[in-house]
């Protein structure tokens, strides 16, 4: 179980201005990660050079940043230049692809540390593995029903 504060991490970060992006248009995935990483430099939330660690991260794993079917999670190195926690989320007007694998919605999360890591994943894991909420993100199109059903997940879970 997670405190309460991890627990509604992912919601939280999301609901901050600039960082739930809909209906957004790019011509590649590298795109995507260029938008995503945007509001998270304004707010001196990472550097630049993290972007450069996402897309390498990108590079070097390839398809398994694309966990689940049209859904991409891009990170990077907490020493790439991380401030503090951030996440941001992108759906796609159109889906564009990393190797064969189609991205419909885009994670962006940043960690200060291997805990931080850790327990951002088991947060968004929780929305991940709730079907309504995966066809809602790969559909794209209302997000604040998207954002209402990720805040249901979240207080599914207790808090220690």
């Amino acid at each position: 179980m997670l405190k309460k504060e991890v627990r509604d991490i992912i919601t939280k970060l999301l609901e901050k201005e600039g960082h739930f992006l809909a209906e957004v248009i790019c011509k590649d995935w590298e795109e995507v990660v260029d938008k995503a990483a945007a509001p998270l430099i304004a707010e001196g939330a990472v550097e630049p050079q993290f972007v450069a660690s996402a897309k390498e991260a990108a590079k070097q794993f390839g398809g398994y940043v694309v966990l689940i079917e049209d859904i991409a999670f891009f990170h990077g190195r907490p020493e790439a230049g991380v401030h503090e926690i951030g996440m941001t989320l992108v759906l796609l007007k159109d889906p564009v692809y990393l190797f064969e694998k189609r991205i419909k919605a885009a994670f962006l999360f940043a960690a200060v540390d291997n805990a931080s890591h850790r327990n951002l994943l088991k947060a968004l894991s929780w929305i991940l593995n709730d079907d309504t909420c995966l066809e809602r993100l790969r559909d794209g199109r209302d997000p604040e029903t998207i954002m209402k059903r990720m805040k249901e997940v979240e207080a599914k879970h207790e808090v220690s």
